[in-house]
């Protein structure tokens, strides 16, 4: 049998960890990297726990387990490099809790401990596992997560939120030259409610001041999912750009929605480049067609009394796709307008950008843009908007 000191011995992380484990573990556990047991160990204490699965990748650790741990009828011990042991046969066991203690010093403070060295930064390990663990963690299910002040605290809450979980401190305790931390995380609402709808793989992508907006697969396609922003006081905004979609939509506008509630609107995701970073670099040859499409569709919202605001500078709202075709995104405060300004937004766009274009061989003139413009503004029409369009020359 493995001696005790081929497997990580329990440390004041190790006792910090399971004072939480005590606290918070429930259901079918998963004890990821378990080293000596002491984490199962605390959680076969509790009533509430049904059963734990306790793995390592270092097989000393797992022999030691098996041995040493009690209540052998409620813990199966396993070989496992984060969750590679859960395929197959075994990949319908999601949990209810996980815990993990994972190596997490810089290398070169580790001297050569694999037991706690937990890559060059410290954080590459801990971005491994949360990016694979929100598929084996039930919708309500916990993570117990320890990590150090060495590990980069502000990148390892980075990696938090790009997963889709929301964090919650649990307890922290300084320790010599570090600050060891416990972190409790829990999937965001949004999760719980969408996973058990078949979508999966949810992650955190961007966010304004009114959305957040996360990434997911449904279906095996990328698909977006915006929510309301919690520090937004806007009301009714997802709800309205469901509405705008499912209107534009029929006329060849904005991403492809594919479901729109009260809560969150879902579309498929565009794959393409903001026009204010592919502006500067497109070939000569597709900028004007591109502008005159991205002019189109501003002429389109204006027939349908529809005005988006913030045309004049669609700098991220606007994605170049492959196909040379744009797709406007954002159209949560778009309203209904009995005179629209979605044109003359865009021809504020291209002034903005005259000295761009004119490297690409789009001499944009200022005063007849103008002139276009109000006339157009004057009385929409093909006429008017052919005007515009000329423009471009």
């Amino acid at each position: 049998m493995p001696k005790k000191s081929s497997v990580y011995q329990p440390s004041e992380d190790s006792m910090l960890l399971s004072s939480q484990v005590r606290a918070h573990a429930k259901g079918i556990v998963l004890d990821m990297g378990t080293g000596s047991g002491i984490q199962a160990e605390a959680a076969l204490e509790l009533e509430e726990v049904e059963r734990v699965y306790a793995v390592d990748k270092n097989p000393a650790a797992v022999a030691y387990c098996r041995k040493h741990i009690k209540k052998k009828r409620k813990v199966e011990c396993m070989k496992s490099d984060l969750f590679s042991v859960f395929k197959g046969k075994l990949n319908k066991i999601k949990f209810d809790t996980i815990i993990f203690n994972p190596p997490y010093l810089p290398r070169d403070k580790g001297k050569g401990d694999m037991s706690v060295i937990g890559g060059k930064k410290g954080y590459e390990v801990i971005e491994k596992f949360l990016a694979q663990a929100p598929k084996h963690l039930k919708p309500d299910g916990v993570i117990l997560l320890l990590f150090s002040s060495l590990t980069h605290k502000f990148k390892v809450l980075e990696l938090i939120k790009e997963n889709g979980f929301l964090a919650k401190e649990l307890a922290s305790a300084r320790h010599f030259f570090e600050e060891l931390y416990v972190y409790k995380l829990e999937k965001t609402p949004m999760a719980r409610q969408l996973e058990p709808e078949g979508v999966t793989n949810i992650k955190h992508f961007a966010e304004g001041h009114r959305g957040v907006i996360y990434t997911a697969i449904k279906d095996k396609k990328k698909v977006a999912i915006k929510v309301k922003h919690p520090g937004s006081d806007a009301l009714g905004r997802v709800e309205n750009e469901g509405k705008t979609l499912t209107l534009v939509n029929k006329h060849g506008m904005g991403p492809k929605l594919i479901k729109a509630t009260d809560d969150y609107v879902m579309y498929k995701f565009v794959e393409g480049i903001p026009i204010k970073d592919w502006l500067p670099k497109a070939p000569k040859s597709k900028v004007k067609p591109l502008l005159k499409d991205l002019l189109q569709q501003g002429y389109k919202i204006d027939k349908l009394n529809l005005a988006k605001e913030e045309m004049h500078r669609p700098l991220k709202h606007a994605i170049v796709q492959k196909n040379n075709k744009v797709v406007m995104l954002d159209w949560e405060r778009t309203h209904k307008s009995s005179k629209p300004h979605n044109v003359t937004q865009l021809c504020q766009f291209l002034m903005v950008w005259k000295d761009t274009l004119k490297k690409k061989g789009i001499k944009i003139d200022p005063k007849k843009v103008v002139l276009a413009a109000q006339a157009y503004k004057d009385k929409p029409s093909d006429k008017t908007f052919e005007s515009v369009v000329k423009q471009l020359g």
